[in-house]
């Protein structure tokens, strides 16, 4: 090979390299195709959620942690193993019934700089859930709630002795534009410093995240709007 030729397959190959040089220094580089477009390089972190010690409901029938169970004031609470049941019988259509456990020590929610909860809601079959998902709770007039209502809607609350906190998240009926679906579907929060993410079916809320704010207490449950709903796969993990 001449010194000539040599010359010209080096400058080719640089010519390759020094984009990609470019690249890992995070820099915006030019892709060649049809045509010319600006690709921005810089690093990507992954999707992950937290995976660290938590807590898991099976909602066995054996009731280690203390569900409630049976009639109360007016609806009926029963632990089968296809999940947590709740139905309304005598209770007037206005009430929600609210069930809940308190977490261990080791799982201080305020204290903690990440976690995710969530729960699965089966409605009837066909049906559109009405209910939800209890976290930070204190007692039954100080909580806070992500529950769905019918086809498109989507309440974000803390209730503060018994009332909306307007200064949290949201302390109106929000149309949601996540795709809320007949049959199960899963809530989710994600607490991420100061900001707190709401999910449903995998997909975040267009209002999300919201400031995080401290919570009232440290229960986490579920909350029956409707007439019947059955809980699965209650969960709480930490980074």
């Amino acid at each position: 090979m001449n010194t000539s030729s040599l010359l010209k397959r080096i400058s080719w190959l640089l010519m390759l390299v020094s984009p990609l040089a470019r690249a890992q220094q995070g820099q915006q580089i030019q892709s060649a195709s049809s045509s010319w477009i600006s690709v921005e390089t810089k690093e990507v972190l992954p999707f992950r959620t937290p995976s660290g010690p938590g807590f898991t409901e099976t909602f066995a029938e054996e009731n280690t942690n203390g569900w409630p169970t049976g009639l109360r004031a007016g609806f009926t609470f029963t632990l089968k193993p296809v999940g947590y049941q709740i139905e309304r019988r005598t209770a007037d259509s206005s009430r929600a019934a609210r069930a809940w456990i308190q977490l261990a020590n080791k799982l201080t929610l305020n204290k903690l700089d990440t976690f995710m909860i969530q729960v699965d809601l089966l409605p009837q079959s066909d049906m559109y859930p009405n209910g939800g998902l209890l976290f930070g709770v204190a007692d039954s007039l100080n909580y806070s709630q992500v529950r769905l209502i019918g086809k498109d809607r989507v309440v974000v609350q803390q209730i503060v002795k018994g009332k909306p906190d307007p200064t949290f998240v949201s302390a109106h009926l929000a149309r949601a534009t996540v795709a809320l679906r007949p049959g199960r579907n899963r809530v989710a929060v994600w607490r991420m410093g100061n900001r707190l993410h709401v999910f449903v079916n995998e997909k975040e809320l267009p209002t999300s995240p919201f400031p995080f704010r401290p919570l009232r207490g440290n229960g986490v449950g579920v909350m029956l709007g409707g007439n019947w709903l059955s809980f699965r796969n209650l969960t709480v993990r930490t980074q």
